[in-house]
């Protein structure tokens, strides 16, 4: 769903108005951006794609690595260790989502100021370093506090990610980036079950638990993936100059910095101004505005289903025989195959500028397996059960990550992206606060209960997503309209 282009005006900037560090300032009525470029244009996208992306998605397979581990502990003996239930360690899931919901928007303003690559670093050390003493908490009491500890620190991360990612590239291009750096946290959410699994075998060892080295080894490669990031991460759109370079080289040459920067002028002349000031007037903007908040209800409405089925399909597997390093070894498949459906659907919509009928698809999807697995047969084979836990997790969070290139695509000024991806990723962890109370000790091992509230809710999301989609095919129509009328008036 797109609208119509926007013309450039006349007027932008020239080669020696950008700078090779940051576009600071607005283009002057008198700067002119030439397009002197043609084939270049395809071979310096992709060299960016090759650098910026999986340095990014790295840093998200970190993120997702320490956030999502609790499902895998939870196959683990932390609940005897700790002499909790796991209603308590629902509660711990429910302050680290707080915590981010917090930190999110004041991430945001954060990182305008002090530039993506500071920050963006400093938060992967922050959270990598309360990660990985997670591993000797000794209480309950030491559990939330690490807990919520962690999500301040993940806080913004991912807005702010997305707000730097989208200023490397055009509108239309932005789908499949976005979805693309969304791999490291799916990549993650598989690899580290496989990982977790591997860990678990150590129970025991040096006197650890199970548990505690999932916590331990996997916050270490956090801290590590931390130091890689930081020496290879680009400063800004146009400056390829990485930490590890100390100013002699450049990912780009000055021709490629002079494509890159200007191919997005051309296509969004207010990337000009460069890191922006977020004010408490462009937040109350964003929230006023109806169809952002129609996102941001989407997100929160759909993640809610999701969210609880994600962290409890470990137990749910175990319970059908399987031992605990087996089950997280078979959660981490359908993951794998929610990368090549999202692929798809991020490939499609890229290619017919339609975002919301292939978002609406993916919540179809979900709707359906959750049905499905919720009157699944009980006394059918081990692996025929095992199979509908799988479908159900095949879409994953791909709603989700298409719904951000949704909404990215029609934020109209910066400000307006910085705060509603913020919005987003906030409502999306609201949703792990309510999703994480769905599942109860109480409906274990079955989890009937949870299953027909995921399924309700997945039903709500859909109309919501199909409720914005008409909105935006009127809005295009009027669009469409108002350009017709205005041809016919005589210049």
């Amino acid at each position: 769903m797109s609208l119509p282009d926007r013309k450039m005006p006349e007027g932008g900037l020239d080669e020696k108005h950008v700078s090779s560090e940051v576009m600071s300032t607005p283009p002057s009525e008198s700067d002119v951006i030439v397009k002197d470029w043609d084939e270049e244009e395809s071979a310096v996208r992709r060299k960016v794609d090759f650098i910026l992306i999986p340095t990014l998605a790295v840093a998200f397979f970190a993120l997702q690595m320490d956030r999502g581990n609790i499902s895998a502990v939870l196959t683990s003996s932390i609940t005897h260790d700790l002499h909790i239930t796991t209603n308590q360690i629902n509660i711990g899931s429910q302050l680290l989502s707080a915590g981010i919901v917090l930190s999110e928007i004041p991430s945001n303003i954060i990182m305008q100021r002090l530039g993506p690559r500071i920050w963006l670093s400093g938060q992967l050390f922050a959270w990598g370093l309360v990660a990985t003493f997670q591993a000797f908490v000794q209480s309950y009491a030491g559990y939330l506090v690490t807990r919520i500890l962690l999500g301040f620190c993940e806080g913004g991360f991912i807005p702010c990610a997305l707000y730097y990612l989208s200023t490397w590239y055009k509108k239309d291009e932005t789908s499949l980036r976005t979805s693309l750096f969304f791999y490291g946290q799916m990549f993650a959410a598989a690899t580290s079950s496989l990982i977790s699994a591997g860990l678990l075998k150590l129970n025991g060892t040096h006197g650890l638990e199970g548990w505690r080295w999932i916590f331990l080894v996997e916050g270490l490669i956090t801290l590590f993936i931390g130091i890689i990031f930081t020496l290879l991460v680009p400063p800004s759109a146009g400056d390829g100059r990485p930490l590890i370079a100390a100013g002699r080289w450049s990912y780009f040459t000055e021709r490629e910095s002079h494509i890159i920067r200007n191919r997005v002028l051309l296509d969004d002349p207010r990337k000009a101004r460069g890191h922006i000031q977020i004010k408490g007037r462009d937040i109350l903007n964003t929230l006023k505005e109806p169809r952002i908040m129609q996102h941001v209800a989407l997100t929160l409405v759909a993640m809610t289903s999701f969210q609880g089925i994600t962290q409890y399909s470990p137990s749910m597997i175990k319970s059908l025989g399987f031992d605990a390093v087996r089950a997280n070894a078979l959660n981490s498949v359908p993951v794998y195959c929610s990368m090549v459906w999202l692929l798809i659907l991020s490939l499609a919509s890229d290619k017919t500028k339609h975002r919301g009928p292939f978002v609406l698809l993916a919540i179809t999807w979900n709707v359906i397996a959750y049905a499905c697995l919720r009157t699944s047969d009980p006394h059918a084979s081990q692996w025929h059960r095992y199979g509908v836990i799988a479908v159900a997790n095949v879409s994953y969070c791909t709603m989700h990550i298409l719904n951000i290139g949704w909404l990215s695509y029609y934020c109209r000024t910066p400000q307006e992206r910085s705060v509603a991806m913020a919005l987003v990723v906030m409502a999306a962890n609201c949703a792990g606060i309510a999703g994480s109370q769905i599942f109860r000790t109480s409906d274990a091992p079955k989890y009937l209960h949870g299953l027909t509230a995921s399924a309700a809710i997945a039903g709500v999301s859909w109309v919501i997503c199909f409720s914005l989609g008409v909105q935006y095919y009127f809005r295009r129509q009027k669009a469409r309209s108002s350009d017709e009328e205005a041809e016919k008036v005589p210049s």
